[in-house]
């Protein structure tokens, strides 16, 4: 099973060579740059000139072999300095474990990320959409396969899950990330209740399956996912999840970022209307997806729970023996590399494991070997005693590297693990889980920790002070709650109360209460009382504006960035993919003859490629029926468009609709030939240069500055018609500019100057309204 599916292709690192030398001489500008980069798993750092690179291990699978060379990459490509001066020394070298069994590395310079690629490429290894709005790395149980609890060994769904939506026309361009997991038993490890899907492996009048959830995650509003589906079958597993996607794809919020994850559309429509929208979505792909089989997934009727053992190291169902291992914040050396390799090897086992706590597992361990392979991981500075434990602290980059981070919980870490010293002794808390985040994000997923820690800043005597607030009693296991969010405290205080919140519960439980079960009974009274003595006072705000690891006085200073440009790109990308999709569905019907349902998707995929033709015009018509009308009246003098556009309206007249099927055929080619078009004029590295678009514009000219009123225009097209505008004056010439207050006035003047335009004045004119005079530069 390992590394036999088609996950790694060297023409995305090619198409991303490409990319990056159009970058460079300036014919791909930075908007069109950023999306195309973070498809690549190549994301932008709170540092300038530097990257974080992430590979996609789906089910947290790899090969010895593969992690030498992720710490090879490490090693000769990270830890490079930042551009901007903000640190004194160059970073440490480490590959980085991530919550979702990822491994990357940071400081990356961009010139360094081809050669980078290239090498992951020759192991097998690809970033492909680990970063950016699509399937993120698909996560399963940390001892799939090998728990003696588990009904199958769900890393094989996992893969198969993560190689089908990998370039996947859907799955490129949706509103925000879509997270999946795969859990092999009700233990649910994998933790479905904060995942957009989430399969549990189950039997069920004889037949095993999975169980479904959906809609959850986490972030500034957790929310518990939704039960989907009692059982399916592991046939049904790609369609229910495409079903789901296409509810995210279609109705999760493109305008409002913050919103735009699938559990505000569960939120809006409630548990029952999430329902009844996917099983409409289901009903229109079933059918349509090749038949898919899922060799060696090994399904047993469980021999025992999932084990957990102090020392680390675990018996598998099969004889054989998994070593756990403590890596510390994630981190692993490029010589702690090896060394893992090196042990494996020594074992017999030539499989490891990234988990969500950011560890690591050599699973098919030979039991006679043992020793010698804690001893040898011990002589790298790798412990095993207390892997997913309570002193191993699952935490998020926090301020170190994050353009999102707030305070460095990281350095929280640091200062908690010495604490725990005499908690870890005590086998009643030896499963205790401890998350910290730097920010309200939860990356580092404080909200389903027993104990957690959420960074913030808060005022102390007019000063911004770092703070944690503390959460408590958290579960990700679906159909289980979230943590109570409790009181904050100073960052410098956090580590000290964090152990007293500990303790308390050791010294206060009831018989084997569970932490959740405690700070239940006690309250938000109780645990306030527990974190009083750790409240910031005002006479001591000098030695709290300080956070854990840094040397400068706190602040939440940031670079505030027009989002217009990157909205436009985002919009007719999606609205292309949304077209190649709808036509991949077309084509799937006419194979099985389902004439009717095929006229239905190619019209889908008419309007989809008309509407991202009509977003370079400034134009995002809300009714369809007025689609294909604009694009006439706005698309008539580009000859390329209209040859396409006139074949497609012909088609689709010509469909005799009781007898369609020579219709649908010649529709289904004329459609072809006009994404054909659209992916050409909207590739983020073109194969020519695209075609100019005009656009025509009521405006009012005075005797210097023309005037252009965008009353009622929302973002982003404000942004685009702005700039029709300007592409028709000459260089130097000045325009005058009415936007709505709000987004309009936020975005566009910023965006525009990112653009390399000149924003010479701003002025309020009622109001909701607001005028800017313009100057063309480029």
């Amino acid at each position: 099973m390992m590394n036999t599916f088609d996950f790694a292709h060297t023409s995305d690192v090619d198409e991303f060579e490409a990319g990056y030398q159009a970058f460079k001489a300036g014919t791909m500008p930075e908007e069109r740059f950023t999306p195309f980069r973070l498809q690549m798993g190549v994301y932008g750092q709170r540092q300038e000139g530097v990257q974080m690179i992430r590979t996609k291990l789906p089910g947290g699978v790899l090969t010895p072999a593969q992690l030498e060379v992720l710490g090879e990459c490490a090693e000769l490509y990270a830890g490079a300095m930042p551009t901007d001066g903000t640190l004194k020394q160059a970073p440490e070298k480490v590959a980085h474990i991530t919550t979702r069994q990822d491994i990357q590395a940071n400081f990356v310079k961009l010139d360094d990320v081809v050669a980078y690629l290239r090498k992951l490429d020759a192991a097998g290894l690809t970033t492909r959409e680990a970063c950016g709005n699509t399937v993120r790395n698909v996560s399963t149980c940390f001892l799939a396969g090998k728990c003696p609890a588990e009904f199958a060994d769900v890393t094989v769904h996992a893969q198969q899950f993560a190689e089908y939506f990998l370039r996947h026309p859907l799955a490129q361009q949706f509103p925000r990330k879509f997270k999946a997991t795969f859990s092999g038993c009700a233990t649910d490890c994998g933790l479905s209740g904060m995942h957009d899907v989430g399969y549990i492996a189950k039997q069920h009048d004889g037949k095993f399956g999975f169980e479904v959830w959906a809609a959850g995650g986490l972030s500034s509003q957790p929310m518990p996912a939704i039960k989907v589906e009692d059982f399916i079958e592991e046939s049904e597993v790609l369609v229910v999840g495409e079903a789901l996607m296409r509810i995210h794809f279609k109705y999760s919020d493109r305008k409002r970022r913050a919103r735009a994850r699938m559990k505000y559309v569960a939120q809006k429509l409630g548990q029952e209307g999430f329902v009844e929208e996917y099983t409409k979505q289901r009903a229109i792909i079933e059918g349509t997806l090749a038949d898919v089989t899922y060799k060696d997934s090994g399904w047993r009727v469980p021999t025992g729970d999932m084990p957990f053992e102090e020392s680390g190291i675990v018996a598998q169902h099969n004889g054989q023996t998994s070593v756990l291992l403590n890596v510390f914040r994630g981190d692993l050396t490029p010589l702690q590399c090896r060394a893992v390799a090196k042990a494996a090897r020594l074992g017999d086992s030539n499989e490891l494991r990234v988990t969500t706590e950011q560890g690591m597992v050599i699973v098919d361990v030979n039991p006679e070997t043992v020793a010698d392979v804690v001893e040898l991981l011990g002589n790298a500075g790798i412990a095993t005693h207390h892997a997913r434990a309570i002193p191993d602290i699952t935490v998020c980059p926090g301020t170190e590297t994050c353009r999102l981070g707030i305070t460095s919980s990281r350095g929280l870490a640091q200062a908690l693990q010495p604490l725990m010293a005499d908690l870890k002794q005590d086998s009643a808390l030896a499963g205790i889980t401890v998350k910290a985040s730097g920010c309200q994000h939860s990356c580092g997923r404080h909200h389903i920790a027993d104990l957690g820690f959420h960074g913030m800043a808060k005022k102390v005597d007019g000063q911004a002070v770092p703070h944690y607030q503390l959460h408590v009693g958290g579960s990700g296991v679906a159909g289980q709650a979230f943590a109570f969010a409790s009181d904050w405290v100073p960052a410098k205080k956090a580590p000290e109360a964090g152990i007293a919140v500990l303790q308390a519960y050791k010294e206060g439980r009831k018989g084997n209460e569970s932490v959740r079960d405690w700070a239940e009974r006690l309250g938000k009274e109780g645990l306030s009382e527990i974190l009083a003595p750790f409240k910031a006072d005002a006479g001591e705000v000098d030695g709290l504006i300080y956070d854990w690891s840094e040397n400068e006085a706190f602040n939440t200073k940031g670079n505030k960035k027009g989002e217009c440009a990157g909205a436009v790109l985002s919009m007719s990308d999606a609205l292309v993919s949304e077209a190649e999709y709808e036509l991949m569905i077309a084509k799937a019907h006419t194979d099985a003859l389902f004439w009717t349902e095929a006229y239905t998707a190619l019209k889908r995929s008419v309007t989809a490629t008309a509407r991202a033709f009509l977003v370079s015009f400034g134009e995002a018509p809300e009714d369809d029926a007025q689609v294909l009308g604009l694009l006439l009246s706005n698309a008539s003098g580009d000859a390329e468009i209209m040859q396409h556009f006139n074949a497609v309206q012909a088609a689709l007249m010509g469909i005799d609709l009781s007898d369609p099927a020579a219709g649908v055929t010649k529709l289904k080619g004329a459609q072809a030939a006009f994404v054909t078009l659209a992916e050409k004029r909207f590739a983020a590295v073109p194969e020519e240069t695209e075609a100019s678009a005009a656009q025509s514009e009521q405006v009012e000219t005075s005797e210097q500055v023309t005037t252009l009123d965008l009353s009622g225009v929302a973002c982003p097209m404000n942004f685009v018609k702005t700039k029709i505008k300007l592409a028709g004056l000459p260089v130097g010439a000045q325009l005058f500019v009415i936007l709505d207050d709000g987004e309009p006035i936020e975005n566009v003047p910023l965006s525009l100057e990112e653009q390399g335009q000149g924003v010479l004045s701003k002025e309020q004119i009622s109001d909701n309204q607001w005028k800017i005079l313009v100057e063309r530069k480029v």
